[in-house]
């Protein structure tokens, strides 16, 4: 620097100078200015943030409304007989079991805590090293691999925000995550750390369709979650992650991988000793998990029909019970954590299954029905064509031109060989691409069961079908089969209304030519015809025309009504069906010709109010259903609830003493039990022996057995009677039985004669028919005698010498 004194004058000229002056303080005007702007901005950002901070924490829940306990459960089914677990009924988010934290191992606790929550116990919700160190990872590497999220926060975040699968922007995470911090802090105000790790450990998915480490360590290692080992518990704990990579059973080596990362934290974190590890280390734990694994598949089986029917008939409650839609029904019962309590009786149930499906009563050349999907993709890429067996049949029947071509085959390769040849006829036709099909069989013929305690409505045993059960809810003949009954419609739709409304067993029809109103001539299933009959003879020869009179004389819109009172809900009064108009209020209802048919279990119920001297108690599968909280819900307990009035008790009795002589002497005597055992029934065939049946009664039970083919396909023999009356007389034994137990007569019943031409009291010249009858229905007018008269048949007038005949 030059400090002479012109360098002086010089300096000190400039420093007066304006315009450099000016030039300064404009500068120092401006950065004030600028950082004026600054502070401001700062300020109205932090203000902005400070406001839409607290309005995002505004919109969040509150933390008085947040649960946190575990939802969805499975459902148990318990048989009522013996309290064992006879099925559980659950979905992926529902097979869990709640367990409490004391039952819990601390291996378990701790394998948790050490790979998800480290600081879980000091921290108050939040883990703010936790989010600073993957911060900075995100930062240091760009990867997000490691999070921040506390066990507090994923229980948030899987209770309240739907584990984050509703977000859809980068906003909406933001704002999850800032009230997922928040409530997290203000539950740890709430619940102890206990309590967290509890609900924690009870509701995270753990692979294999189950949710908790309750469930899981009985499907991975079957045994309970207080029982788990070190080497157990990291397995366990290596799933939260990622459930489908780290599954032990599919990817037992990417568990193993994780597993190690777990026993090497619990190590670093004192949970463990370098003794606990080395043992943990040396374990060969997933060859016992495939050992459990394999026992498990190879124990796995589909609901039984039982259970099936159980499920409906709580779907129809709960509907009821609370207002809701079918799926939502459904729902609850998988999810609900409902305990329902069979009345099913697995000992007769292990006796039906075992009659039904033995051989010895089946032809020895059993053939299959063929169920088919087909979808095929024209080639445009667009439009589907789907096909089922129905179209598959329609082209058969044109090809061969049979109309009754139907879908049983006689072996698995010619039915296999009929789908291939359709199926390329179709792809032909289209010229369209394969997409997908489905495809299986059926054995044939078939067969259904239904037997119930007609005091109570309890269903004990349901047989659905014949053969191995595939699937779950698939068809059941006994609950969904509506099939024609044939003359098993004859006591419920003509004899009972006929009796109920002041007639008699020992009243008598004509049994000869005889047309329904319609002009359609009805037809015994014996030829000829024999004469005057009494109901009693009707009943025990299963007399077509007999019947066919009865309801005629009671009306069939009477009948109309006592079948509904029985509980069909099959039956129609006016269906119109591709322009015909079709019902169920006819005389041909008396024969069992129905628009649609019946079901086994409803026809089981109508003879069970019979056996139950004329009181129908609606069929039940549960005695009780208690909710996840264990409150009471559905008791079926009381059969009042469930009953009403079908007919007279007088009524009742005299028709099980007709039906006693079905099996003693008349159409049912194969029937007959063996054991000793009183029983009582009616037979039932229909047109070319499509259905036979069987529908039977002891003082014990009613049952009701179905044979035939899906389709309808004419067959022989009465092995069904034999079927069952073994099933009864194996029941009758196992439960020791009483052979002299029987109906008790009820008061009104009397014993009358009858003149069988005009059912007054007989008089003296008649023919009498001597059989019981209640006494408001006995005649009060007596027979006055008969005068014999020959009639021409070529005029029906009174016959003269000049009659050629």
């Amino acid at each position: 620097m030059n400090y002479n004194k012109y360098s002086v004058k010089k300096r000190r000229a400039e420093l007066h100078e304006r315009g450099p002056k000016m030039e300064r303080k404009a500068f120092v005007a401006g950065f004030k200015l600028f950082l004026s702007v600054i502070v401001f901005l700062i300020i109205v950002c932090a203000g902005a943030g400070f406001g839409m901070m607290k309005g995002i924490l505004d919109d969040a829940p509150s933390i008085d409304n947040i649960n946190i306990k575990p939802r969805g459960f499975k459902t148990v089914v318990y048989y009522e007989k013996t309290g064992e677990e006879a099925d559980t009924l659950s979905t992926v988010n529902s097979n869990r079991i709640l367990v409490s934290y004391d039952n819990i191992s601390d291996n378990m606790k701790n394998a948790i805590v050490a790979i998800e929550d480290e600081r879980f116990w000091t921290h108050n919700g939040i883990d703010v090293r936790g989010i600073l160190r993957a911060g900075a990872r995100v930062i240091t590497t760009g990867s997000a691999d490691q999070g921040a999220s506390t066990i507090t926060q994923q229980l948030i975040k899987n209770h309240v925000f739907n584990v984050g699968l509703d977000e859809t922007t980068f906003l909406q995470k933001f704002e999850r995550k800032v009230q997922e911090q928040y409530l997290a802090v203000e539950l740890e105000k709430v619940y102890s750390k206990e309590e967290i790790l509890e609900d924690y450990l009870n509701t995270i998915y753990l692979g294999q369709g189950v949710n908790g480490v309750e469930a899981a360590a009985q499907t991975y290692f079957n045994k309970s979650a207080k029982d788990l080992t070190v080497s157990e518990a990291a397995v366990i704990a290596s799933i939260p992650q990622n459930p489908y990579a780290y599954d032990p059973v599919y990817f037992p080596e990417n568990n193993k991988e994780r597993r190690e990362l777990v026993l090497n934290k619990m190590l670093e974190l004192g949970y463990i000793t370098e003794k606990e590890y080395e043992i943990a280390e040396k374990d060969d734990v997933y060859s016992r998990i495939n050992i459990v694994s394999e026992e498990a598949e190879e124990s796995a089986t589909y609901n039984s029909y039982y259970t099936d029917a159980l499920i409906y008939s709580l779907v129809s409650d709960l509907k009821e019970l609370y207002g809701i839609t079918t799926s939502e029904a459904y729902d609850e019962i998988y999810s609900g954590g409902y305990s329902i309590y069979s009345v099913q009786d697995p000992d007769i149930q292990e006796i039906c299954d075992n009659v039904i499906n033995d051989p010895q009563y089946y032809p020895d050349d059993s053939t299959v029905a063929v169920n088919y999907v087909l979808t095929i993709v024209d080639p445009d890429g667009e439009t589907m064509h789907n096909y089922d067996t129905n179209t598959m049949l329609t082209y058969y029947r044109n090809l061969t031109g049979n109309s009754s071509y139907n879908n049983i085959y006689p072996d698995e390769a010619s039915a296999k060989a009929a789908v291939e040849n359709y199926k390329e006829a179709m792809l032909e036709e289209t010229g369209g691409t394969y997409q997908a099909e489905e495809y299986n069989t059926v054995i044939q013929p078939q067969a259904s069961f239904t037997i119930m305690d007609q005091h109570t409505g309890y269903i004990k045993a349901i047989v659905g079908g014949r053969g191995e059960k595939t699937e779950n809810l698939s068809y059941n003949r006994a609950t969904e089969a509506e099939r024609q009954p044939g003359s098993c419609f004859k006591i419920l739709a003509a004899f009972l209304p006929y009796i109920d409304q002041g007639g008699c067993l020992a009243d008598s029809f004509d049994d000869q030519e005889f047309e329904f109103d319609n002009g359609t001539e009805v037809n015994n299933w014996y030829s000829g015809y024999w004469g005057r009959s009494s109901i009693r003879k009707a009943i025990e020869e299963s007399m077509n025309i007999v019947a066919a009179k009865t309801i005629t004389a009671v009306t069939p819109e009477t009948a109309y009504e006592y079948l509904l009172k029985e509980g069909f809900t099959t039956l129609v009064d006016n269906e119109e069906i591709n322009g015909q108009i079709f019902s169920d209020i006819q005389q041909a209802t008396a024969l069992g010709g129905l628009t649609y048919g019946i079901t086994n279990l409803e026809i089981t119920a109508a003879y069970a109010s019979i056996a139950n001297m004329g009181t129908y108690v609606k069929p039940v599968y549960y005695s009780k259903v208690y909710d996840h909280d264990g409150n009471l819900i559905i008791d079926n307990t009381d059969p009042d609830k469930n009953s009403h009035t079908v007919c007279k008790e007088t009524t009742a009795w005299q028709l099980i003493q007709g039906m006693k002589d079905v099996v003693n002497i008349g159409t049912g005597t194969a029937a007959r039990m063996d054991s000793g055992v009183v029983c009582a029934g009616k037979t039932g065939t229909t047109s070319n022996d499509y259905d036979l049946w069987f529908c039977g009664m002891t003082p014990y039970y009613t049952a009701a057995i179905w044979k035939g083919y899906d389709s309808n396909i004419e067959q022989d023999g009465i092995s069904h009677k034999y079927m069952w009356k073994e099933i009864m007389d194996e029941i009758a034994v196992m439960e020791g039985q009483d052979t002299s137990a029987d109906w008790d007569m009820p008061d009104g019943i009397t014993t009358v004669s009858l003149c069988n031409i005009t059912n007054q009291l007989a008089g003296e010249g008649c023919v009498a028919v001597t059989d019981y009858c209640d006494v408001d229905s006995v005649p009060t007018e007596k027979c006055q005698g008969h005068e014999s008269i020959v009639i021409c048949k070529e005029t029906n007038m009174i016959a003269t010498d000049t009659c050629p005949e």
